[in-house]
């Protein structure tokens, strides 16, 4: 009976709960509905938020009531027709039948979303002295703005799935609270306040680092062909998408297929079979780089609410993507459209200041001119050109004022009729050329001032070769001719095409010039009609005839010229043109310093060559039609030539090789005659340039162009020349007569007069006693080798190519400045151990300088009071490129067997390095410079390292030193 009771009365108590439950259920409004917010202008504004399924919701505002009924899932949404600008603060409501919401302090005027990366997230003022506007504590004291008001996307987070569940606020803009804001938002928003003097609201959305693909939503993607494939994994994820059903249909098919398989092999007592792949579509997001994830947390939220649009500062983080940025710009704009519901929805957005990222210097040129693409092509689009504001040396420029009101004059002549103002950066509207310059005609400007009235700067013109020089531009009026004396048929030109260009361009307004190029409509019959006509030819080779016919030691040239190359070769020219078998052309140059001055062994490196070269090339430059290929000038890059077979052990330490792949560092292998390299490589892109391999297979030999997709980087084992119906090599040089070599002579010797008072001057403060002697090098030793993988470095001074005569004497004067200010310094000198100059310096690989040896009449003088200074009979060197070790290998008096000093043992492999000069006869070491390719943290001392290595090894001394300067100077016969 008590059971029963309690059973029924419980029912009934249960039921009283859910209803009551169920009568507590509130109207709410979404999270960007809060006190002291902007509502948009002259435009539908939607209002929205949860309710009990079914119920009726009214919202006023104004004299507006609207109301709608809440849906099944509870959400419901109204929309109040166009407002007028209002500074009055006024009462937003939305009431159900049981309560009523209330937001206070409302205003009507015009909102702005503040989106992007880290540049955009700079506050006005904070406790980093790196990240801040330069005077944001000032601006913000004085910043008593009532009717802008702010909201921020804080905390930041990422999320698989849109959520909706983010606390936001809203507040008027005073002193005590503007400094963690938006400095480039602050003064877009300020800007359009003084201007407009209507309600501003401003929120922030942005997470440092970030690419721009979280912030898109699915839509962007969809709309966008070329990103058909992020689309696709994004939708994927999503349940009811077209690709999620797709996806999951096949998943279940195969795993039924592989059940069943798996069910009958258990039961004959057979091996089973593995399961399916899981797709990688379908797999969940790991972090906030993500597509979308940004977009579902910190967007998501205020989505649909009313905005005239957005500004954004992105990009670097997007640095790789080139040409492709301009799309996914495209994508985001089209998402947010979508979402925001507003056809006419703005993008206003900073390109990218100049910045020192490292690396190929023209990845950020390349989004210049991507963003420049998509504010060209699309009509809500609009940017910024900030290159006379960045700081090369700080991604985070400070002037974000200059940021913030350009942004805001695109915004106030395109949308708030402002049309007097003049908002665009001057743009390129034509180009002819004509005797030898480049006329070129602009859009926005009408007339020109560079920064201080200093010349125009940062031009660069080529001929077809597309070999770049500097450039001069003389201002016409509103157009430029631009024009090189050493390039008397220019075909090619670019301004600001290196990420550290800094603009002094301006029009009248103040706007300065952008980034462009100008490098249409050159053929490969251009090319190399330009070659023909100014340089020799060498080689003309069928890459598909090859060393089979009979004699693998040879091929035949369709022409050979290499036995008529006059005077001394300066410059060696690859131009290959394939033409595949559907007709398509692909072609590509790489010219480089000479690697040999025997022009026999420029071809086909077959045995009958003398051709074995595995080795840095410099000064390489390259063109292609290549998509993906780094063409302009590469700096330093290597070449294998050899007629053998060859393994993928990176055996000379090629920066960028793989010891597993066949790439740009393989091993060369017995026979001689064998399968035959003859490769040319980008590798610190780690980029194959040209490949052509296995010589003896005619038609199926390795051929291609940039890395071959997929299989070894350098084309090994491809058999792809079978791809093409016409594959053709040509082989240039450009070679200097005996006059041209003398006048090259007197201008390389005119220039070097010039720097040399100044470097003589800081020499003469220690060592007066070498002022008789030639100034041969001047070299900062912190500077190292590491831009080249230890073949060569860059000397402040070089005369070794222009001395006559042999070296007979040879003094090194080195300075050294520790961090503390105290100057050290030792001057030693001594019998020449060779006659060449090129080998006096930094013993690099290119150098070719290799001495273990006794020197004789050595003379030393130092500040150090360790050194012994005086006149010696002899003395000794170390000077390689390799790495060493401790033994005691030529036997020097002293040394010894366990420590690294005056005696060690050189390896033939690695490139640690060592410049090391001692006094045996005391024990000690005199100077010592090692390991090159470290720059600021190589092993660098005066005299014997105390309690450690005697010679300096692994100690990272140069870290010590805020200035290291060496001195190479030598008596000649």
């Amino acid at each position: 009976m008590t059971g029963t009771f309690r059973t029924r009365w419980m029912l009934p108590a249960a039921a009283v709960m859910l209803c009551g439950l169920a009568a507590e259920a509130k109207v709410e409004l979404a999270p960007v509905f809060a006190d002291n917010m902007v509502l948009q202008r002259e435009m539908p504004v939607p209002v929205w938020g949860k309710a009990d399924p079914g119920e009726e919701v009214t919202v006023k505002f104004a004299d507006q009531s609207v109301s709608a009924k809440a849906a099944d899932d509870g959400k419901w949404m109204v929309k109040l027709a166009p407002l007028s600008a209002s500074k009055e603060n006024r009462k937003l409501e939305a009431a159900g039948k049981d309560n009523a919401v209330t937001v206070n302090n409302v205003l009507v005027g015009e909102v702005w979303l503040c989106s992007g990366q880290s540049n955009m997230e700079m506050p006005l003022w904070g406790g980093n002295a790196r990240f801040r506007h330069y005077n944001g504590d000032k601006v913000a004291a004085e910043s008593n703005y009532p009717l802008i008001r702010i909201a921020q996307m804080r905390p930041y987070g990422w999320s698989q799935f849109p959520r909706d569940d983010f606390k936001m606020s809203w507040q008027p803009v005073r002193p005590d609270n503007i400094a963690p804001f938006s400095a480039a938002g602050f003064f877009f928003g300020r800007e359009l306040f003084k201007a407009l003097d209507i309600p501003i609201g401003l929120i922030s959305s942005h997470w440092g680092g970030t690419r721009i693909e979280p912030w898109t939503p699915p839509a962007g993607f969809e709309a966008v062909p070329e990103l058909a494939n992020i689309a696709r994994s994004v939708n994927a994820k999503l349940p009811g998408t077209k690709d999620y059903q797709e996806i999951n249909a096949k998943v279940v098919r195969d795993y039924q297929e592989w059940l069943a398989k798996y069910q009958d092999a258990a039961a004959k007592n057979q091996p089973v079979p593995q399961p399916p792949a899981f797709p990688p579509e379908l797999k969940p997001y790991e972090n906030h780089q993500q597509p979308t994830v940004l977009y579902n947390r910190m967007l998501y939220p205020f989505v649909p609410f009313a905005m005239r649009g957005a500004i954004w500062y992105q990009g670097e983080a997007n640095l790789g993507d080139g040409a492709l940025y301009e799309k996914k710009m495209e994508a985001l704009l089209k998402g947010w459209k979508q979402i925001f519901r507003n056809p006419d929805f703005k993008l206003y957005f900073a390109q990218l200041a100049p910045f020192n990222y490292g690396g190929d210097a023209t990845r950020l040129p390349r989004v210049w001119e991507a963003q420049q693409a998509f504010a060209d092509k699309t009509k809500d689009a609009g940017m910024a050109v900030i290159n006379d504001v960045g700081n090369i040396s700080d991604i985070h420029p400070a002037d974000k004022e200059t940021v913030g009101k350009r942004l805001a004059l695109l915004a106030l002549k395109r949308d708030y009729g402002k049309s007097d103002l003049k908002a665009d950066s001057p743009k390129l509207k034509s180009s002819r050329i004509e005797n030898g310059k480049f006329i070129l005609t602009f859009e926005n400007v009408e007339s020109w001032k560079t920064k201080d009235n200093k010349p125009v700067m940062n031009f660069e013109v080529a001929a077809a070769d597309g070999s770049y020089v500097p450039a001069k531009a003389e201002i016409r009026g509103a157009e430029l001719a631009v024009s090189s004396d050493q390039v008397q048929e220019p075909q090619l030109l670019r301004y600001m095409w290196k990420q550290t260009a800094e603009g002094n361009l301006f029009n009248e307004a103040g706007l300065p010039l952008g980034a462009f190029r100008i490098e249409n409509g050159l053929t490969f019959d251009d090319i190399l009609a330009y070659y023909k006509k100014n340089d020799q030819l060498v080689y003309e080779y069928n890459l598909k005839s090859g060393s089979g016919f009979g004699d693998k030691t040879k091929v035949n040239y369709t022409v050979d010229n290499s036995s008529k190359v006059a005077g001394k070769i300066q410059r060696v020219i690859y131009l290959a043109k394939l033409v595949a078998n559907d007709g398509t052309v692909s072609w590509m140059s790489a010219a480089m310093a000479p690697f040999t001055q025997n022009a026999a062994q420029l071809g086909v490196p077959v045995k009958s060559a003398g051709a074995t070269f595995q080795t840095i090339v410099r000064d390489l430059e390259v063109q292609t039609n290549v998509p993906g290929v780094q063409t302009g000038k590469i700096g330093d890059g290597n070449i294998e030539f050899w007629p053998n077979n060859y393994g993928p052990r990176n055996e000379k330490r090629i920066p960028g090789a793989d010891d597993r792949r066949y790439d740009c560092g393989d091993q060369i292998n017995q026979p001689q005659v064998g399968y035959g390299s003859m490769q040319i490589h980008n590798n610190r892109a780690r980029q194959t340039v040209f490949a052509y391999n296995n010589f003896s297979a005619g038609g199926n030999a390795d051929l291609g162009i940039g890395n071959c997709a997929g299989k070894e980087p350098d084309w090994t084992f491809s058999s792809s020349a079978r791809n093409y119906k016409e594959a053709t090599l040509y082989v240039f040089v450009k070679a200097a007569s005996p006059e041209e070599l003398a006048k090259q002579k007197a201008a390389r010797l005119a220039e070097l007069e010039k720097k040399e008072p100044a470097i003589r001057e800081e020499i003469r403060k220690v060592a007066p006693e070498t002022d008789a002697l030639k100034l041969v090098y001047a070299y900062n030793l912190k500077s190292g080798s590491g831009f080249s993988g230890g073949q060569r470095v860059n000397y402040e001074y070089d005369a070794s190519e222009v001395l006559d005569g042999k070296v007979r004497r040879v003094a090194y004067v080195a300075k050294l400045t520790g961090n503390d200010g105290k100057e050290s310094f030792v001057t030693v000198s001594m019998d020449a151990f060779t006659p060449e100059t090129a080998k006096i310096g930094v013993p690099t690989f290119s150098a070719g300088a290799v001495f273990q040896q006794e020197v004789a009449n050595l003379e030393v003088k130092s500040n150090v009071e360790s050194v012994k200074s005086g006149k010696f009979e002899k003395g000794n060197i170390e000077f390689w490129p390799h790495n060493y070790a401790q033994k005691n290998a030529k036997n020097i008096p002293g040394a010894s067997d366990a420590t690294f000093d005056f005696g060690d043992a050189r390896n033939n492999d690695g490139r640690y390095g060592s410049m090391q000069i001692h006094n045996f006869l005391e024990k000690q070491t005199v100077f010592a410079y090692n390991n090159f390719t470290t720059g600021g943290n190589a092993d660098l001392g005066i005299g014997n390292q105390p309690e450690k290595n005697p010679d300096w090894t692994f100690s990272g001394a140069a870290r010590n030193y805020k200035q290291a300067m060496l001195y190479v100077l030598a008596e000649m016969e």
